[in-house]
């Protein structure tokens, strides 16, 4: 019998296997990006940033904050959110390079506008656009400990393309539509693997093999060592992606979530991220812990 709430892959406990991804004609409606000739299109006109907006961030594509200053907390939505800090045409640029590294030109545009209408959902209060801003910087600021930086970028982005708060398999549908989305700009089969791969791994309890997967994932704990205040806001986005489940099962399965990374000898996969904020994020683990 199916539970009456279900819980968000974030909230599992650890498990030894990651469940296949489902029949995308049992998508949700609004996932209507994943079309069934198995190619990507907007349900929506894409919003994009006025001229004028800058274009000289650390990481092209998305306004991010300095990966080696305070991470940012996450704001409040607001409809003008995906608009306010993504330009278009330094996202295209950066993916052409990403393409070109891989010997392959083609135009990423239809796939970017598929992946910015669900980021800029103003829905989600914490996997958005913003985030993956962030997670980038945080690639360009380890690029050099990625095997290969542009399966991890593309892996970035696609991570968060389905967000279904009601399900726990969100990682292995964002990884077939990655597969679509990659397939279609003419990626070829061995290297769409890599990155379904690496997004399968970011789920709660998989097994992370790879040096890059370990990466993937420690860049998607980087909040964990947040300042303070950032960090609880950043619990309190996550809560609010979940409103379906009632506060005593969630923080009750959050908590449970987080008791078990605190137990692991290292929250952090890499050296890299583990000498910078291993300290830090298991303060904030602990002080979540006792507040509860």
């Amino acid at each position: 019998m199916a539970a009456v709430h279900p819980i968000p892959s974030f909230l599992q406990l650890p498990i030894d296997a990651v469940e296949e991804a489902e029949s995308l004609e049992r998508s949700r409606p609004r996932d209507a990006a994943l079309a069934r000739g198995g190619s990507l299109r907007l349900t929506h006109p894409v919003r994009v940033a006025p001229e004028g907006a800058g274009t000289d961030e650390a990481e092209p594509g998305l306004r991010s904050a300095d990966p080696t200053g305070p991470m940012p907390a996450t704001p409040a939505p607001q409809s003008a959110q995906s608009a306010g800090g993504f330009d278009r045409l330094a996202t295209i640029a950066a993916w052409r390079a990403w393409l070109r590294e891989w010997e392959i030109d083609a135009d990423p545009a239809p796939v970017i506008d598929a992946l910015v209408e669900r980021l800029g959902d103003s829905r989600r209060y914490s996997h958005n656009l913003e985030r993956v801003a962030a997670e980038l910087a945080w690639l360009e600021e380890w690029r050099d400990a990625a095997q290969d930086p542009v399966a991890i970028g593309f892996a970035t982005w696609f991570r968060y393309a389905i967000l279904d708060a009601s399900r726990c398999d969100n990682e292995a549908r964002s990884a077939e539509f990655a597969r679509i989305g990659l397939a279609g700009l003419g990626v070829d089969t061995n290297r769409i693997r890599l990155v379904r791969d690496l997004i399968v791994s970011t789920r709660e309890g998989a097994v992370v093999g790879s040096p890059d997967a370990r990466l993937l994932a420690d860049i998607g704990r980087v909040r964990y060592a947040d300042a303070a205040a950032a960090f609880d806001q950043h619990e309190e986005a996550l809560r609010a992606e979940s409103t379906h489940v009632v506060d005593a099962i969630y923080w009750r399965r959050r908590i449970a979530a987080i008791r078990a990374m605190l137990i692991k000898p290292r929250v952090y996969l890499t050296d890299v991220a583990r000498d910078r904020l291993e300290a830090s994020a298991r303060e904030n683990l602990s002080r979540r812990l006792e507040a509860s």
